[in-house]
């Protein structure tokens, strides 16, 4: 995680104090919560890190058919009778 440096006026300190006292966390994890809010995608959800598509919705679109035109080879055991004797 990276740290940044923010410059406040001594109001909103004061009323950061408060609330991070108010809810038993730290000033950063506020602020944290605050920027995610501030930036929510148009469905109002705030994106993270969690949000990011997984290695196979990554990987999908070469899970298709290879050379021989056959999506897959194991579902047909024809391609597979001489499989480990070449």
């Amino acid at each position: 995680m990276k740290t940044i440096t923010i410059k406040v006026p001594d109001f909103l300190n004061e009323r950061l104090d408060a609330a991070a006292a108010k809810k038993h966390v730290s000033k950063s994890a506020i602020v944290r919560e605050a920027l995610l809010q501030s930036m929510a995608g148009p469905d109002g959800a705030a994106e993270t890190s969690d949000d990011r598509p997984s290695i196979h919705r990554r990987l999908s679109r070469y899970q298709s058919a290879g050379k021989t035109g056959i999506h897959d080879l194991a579902s047909n055991p024809s391609h597979l009778e001489d499989y480990g004797r070449k």
